[in-house]
């Protein structure tokens, strides 16, 4: 009989797919290659949606972070990192390529990463000395994943660790599961059946309520469309043992976990559920934007309170999981990465991330890394990227870092601060993916200053400049674009912009 290889294993993990427990997905062979600390453990814990605006420990007033609070101490903390874009799929495929949205081209709703830039992903280039295992909740990035599968050694389903009956997709549709998320998203997100919509609508209800618990007063977490429901503890503890399981393989491992809270809809537990409706905060009140959905203020205030008590839920749980994991010692030889793919917004008309806006809120994200050793907070004010993960991620392990990597060396860990840096993000989800840009929303962050610009909307957002001094204004409330004062600086801007534009275009000629 032909003795089961590790790439056995693996294709056995794969083939079940959408049951089991976690050890049917991580192969257990015998004995792995020790590296006696060598090369160090890479731990990503990607929160979807998670703004750094409403985190206590970048100066939020309400306090929802007291344990990331609790973990800066001895952590290296990066104060303005942004998002390459203001949703997953060019957020997490900018994080996961170490490029640009118009080099990568994933930056429609459903996107993909373009063919050239498939083998730029984190898994492929850490080459074969590391064991990788990938799990998204999130089906738009679990999309990106299954493009990189092949060099994922562990690809677990977005419905691992859910609580019904394992995800209906993953488990009806098992060598098919992104063409059935894609059709169910025809049919939810966009409607394209408005029957089967309402019928599927309330076939997973049903499912939630056979579930349901007194802990979540407001509804389970779902992880898009009725499909993925999970509690937080069911969530977190099942990321624990992973990791745990992990680092029993005496090999160097690279884990890449992203979790959907605090994506709406925004359910905490019950001892979270509430927890700022009457605390007396009042946010900055902001007039709507022309491109906004219309949400009224108090909308914008009651999901924001929703919003606060899920991210401090998920402060709880994430406080937890490092205890766990630095009383097993599992941090001994690891970097443990905190981050988001992108913000979301509750100002301006607009709730959420869908918008073509690219404000302060939909835009900056946290990163704290727990660096093996360190005992003392580090605090990096240079402005950062999240392309900038991947050559990291590459130089903390030895790993060549391509030439065509877009990204840099993150200040503390291999790179130097920068405080000129010009930053760009980008929306042009309505533009196509492999064309020049028709539509879109372009930002520049350099210094103290912003620049906005956008291009192809209705009346004057056609071609339409903004500029604000977030120095003076970091709320983003008094556009100086037309101030003399400012005309060199704006200049300069325009010009490191539209060079960039130039390129983007260029590729997608």
């Amino acid at each position: 009989m032909r003795k089961f290889s590790r790439r056995d294993f693996l294709k056995l993990g794969w083939s079940i797919f959408g049951g089991g427990l976690v050890s049917t997905l991580i192969p257990k062979p015998a004995r792995l290659n020790k590296y006696d600390g060598k090369l160090p453990n890479i731990v990503v814990l990607v929160c979807d949606a998670m703004t750094a605006r409403n985190l206590s420990i970048y100066g939020y007033s309400r306090k929802t972070t007291p344990n990331l609070e609790k973990l800066a101490e001895q952590a290296f903390v990066y104060h303005n990192h942004f998002s390459s874009g203001n949703f997953t799929v060019p957020g997490t495929s900018s994080l996961l390529t170490g490029l640009r949205p118009w080099t990568h081209q994933a930056i429609n709703l459903a996107g993909v990463v373009g063919k050239k830039s498939i083998e730029h992903n984190i898994f492929r280039l850490l080459g074969n000395e590391y064991f990788k295992l990938a799990f998204s909740q999130n089906y738009w990035a679990a999309d990106l994943l299954h493009q990189f599968s092949s060099d994922i050694n562990s690809l677990l389903p977005a419905s691992q660790f859910g609580s019904v009956n394992g995800g209906a997709i993953y488990k009806k549709f098992q060598k098919d599961p992104v063409i059935a998320f894609h059709s169910l998203e025809e049919m939810f997100y966009y409607r394209k059946s408005l029957l089967l919509s309402f019928i599927f609508g309330l076939y997973y209800k049903f499912k939630i309520n056979a579930v349901s618990s007194e802990n979540y007063p407001a509804g389970f977490p779902v992880a898009q469309f009725y499909d993925n429901v999970f509690t937080m503890e069911d969530l977190f503890d099942g990321i624990s043992s992973t990791i745990l399981e992990l680092d029993e393989h005496e090999s160097p491992y690279f884990s890449y976990f992203h979790i959907f809270p605090p994506h709406d809809p925004y359910n905490p537990h019950k001892d979270f559920a509430g927890r700022f409706d009457d605390d007396g905060y009042k946010p900055m009140a902001k007039r709507d934007h022309v491109l906004s959905d219309g949400t009224t203020q108090p909308s914008l205030d009651n999901e924001r309170n929703r919003y606060d008590a899920f991210i401090a839920n998920i402060d709880m749980e994430i406080g937890r999981l490092v205890a766990s994991l630095k009383s097993r010692g599992v941090l001994d030889n690891t970097y443990f990465i905190i981050t988001s793919d992108h913000g979301e917004m509750f100002e301006r008309g607009t709730v959420g991330h869908t918008t073509p806006m690219l404000y302060d809120p939909v835009i900056r994200i946290p990163l704290l890394v727990l660096v093996p050793g360190n005992q003392t907070r580090q605090d990096f004010p240079a402005p950062t990227s999240n392309i900038d993960l991947l050559p990291t991620i590459l130089g903390l392990t030895g790993m060549e870092i391509p030439a065509s990597c877009e990204g840099t060396l993150l200040p503390g860990l291999g790179g130097i601060g920068d405080s000129n840096r010009a930053i760009i993000t980008m929306d042009a989800k309505e533009s196509p993916a492999h064309k020049p840009f028709t539509k879109a929303t372009y930002s520049i962050i350099k210094g103290n200053y912003k620049l906005i610009y956008y291009s192809g909307y209705i009346h004057k957002y056609q071609d339409y400049f903004e500029f604000y001094d977030l120095k003076e204004d970091p709320e983003e409330l008094q556009d100086k674009y037309s101030k003399p004062r400012f005309s060199s600086i704006i200049s300069e801007m325009r010009s490191e912009l539209f060079l960039a534009m130039d390129e983007a275009n260029r590729k997608l000629s």
